[in-house]
């Protein structure tokens, strides 16, 4: 009886890792849904290590990518561009390590360098919330953010001299934030206040409900509230493939994926040379079809077609 029931719950914990991965993308931000899955496509299952990590080669090589069909983010709010890292990992001590390096990444990627220390700090909030969370679905709201809060006067890191009062400066602000949302003193939303924003999802889930139209936070907001089970995952494109990588994060975190080192370098601009209707292998999209190549005011804009989706790679004449 008692190995039925521990497979009972695994299945649900499970379900609840599928459903809070599948609802991430119940907005409409392109971009951060193609951050999400770049992240995904990313994740190394280290069995010996028992832990899941981002392959820097890959991350790499799809921001190389990015940077030719993304579109610009319409938030600041890019904490849930985390979740697959977060979802699969079994260990949230091994998943904040992973955790804080990605976003350092990013940070450096979409140049938000000024507020580093929030991003990191948030971070680090995130992914003990929804490992809480995914442990016990009935955890309590204070209980929450006191894990967060234990979490970041717990937390140190190496930095220079000059930096080291800064970050202890936002780190007491950060303390006495999720002081204010222990105590039911809670701020706006606010576009650039990543921290206080997370924290304001959970206010509005646990206490009063408000209105969010910002689509990072409607992305984490939906992911908390399918691991409560409070949400079905309704107008979603391409659902079929998010299903299938919402399935191999299940896989990465039994490491059954065994997935090797990526060790290609790729180079955007070598698709120009295709013609429309050619079929090819790519070391980031796989197997990918020419569905369109237009010429318009010295851009050349390249369709590219592969299981993920459709890109629009431009290319500015040089």
């Amino acid at each position: 009886m008692r190995k039925v029931k521990s497979m009972i719950a695994n299945t649900t914990i499970e379900n609840n890792i599928k459903n809070a991965y599948i609802s991430a993308f119940e907005m409409n931000d392109k971009s951060l849904k193609d951050l999400i899955i770049i992240n995904t496509k990313c994740l190394i299952d280290d069995k010996i290590q028992r832990y899941v990590y981002i392959d820097s080669n890959r991350l790499r090589d799809e921001l190389i990518y990015y940077k030719f069909y993304g579109e610009k983010l319409s938030s600041k709010n890019i904490i849930n561009i985390l979740l697959p890292v977060i979802l699969s990992n079994t260990n949230a001590d091994k998943s904040e390590e992973v955790v804080i390096d990605l976003v350092s990444k990013y940070i450096r990627f979409l140049k938000i360098e000024e507020n580093t220390y929030e991003y990191i700090l948030s971070a680090i909030c995130y992914n003990i919330i929804i490992h809480k969370l995914i442990e016990n679905k009935n955890v309590e709201y204070e209980e929450l953010l006191q894990s967060a809060k234990e979490k970041i006067i717990g937390f140190t890191m190496e930095l220079d001299k000059s930096q080291v009062v800064k970050f202890q400066m936002e780190r007491i602000k950060a303390i006495q934030i999720i002081d204010k949302y222990i105590d039911l003193k809670v701020y706006e939303y606010e576009e650039d206040k990543v921290l206080i924003n997370m924290l304001n999802v959970l206010y509005d889930i646990y206490i009063e409900d408000r209105e969010i139209s910002d689509n990072g936070i409607l992305s984490i907001k939906k992911s908390i509230l399918s691991i409560l089970n409070f949400e079905e995952n309704l107008n979603i494109n391409n659902i079929d493939f998010t299903l299938s990588m919402a399935e191999y994060v299940i896989k990465l975190r039994k490491y059954i994926i065994n997935k090797k080192i990526y060790n290609n370098r790729v180079d955007p601009r070598s698709l120009i040379k295709l013609e429309v209707g050619e079929i090819t292998i790519d070391p980031i999209f796989n197997q990918i079809e020419i569905i369109k190549k237009d010429f318009k005011n010295d851009i050349l804009e390249i369709g590219v077609k592969a299981k993920s989706g459709i890109y629009n790679l431009k290319f500015k004449k040089s």
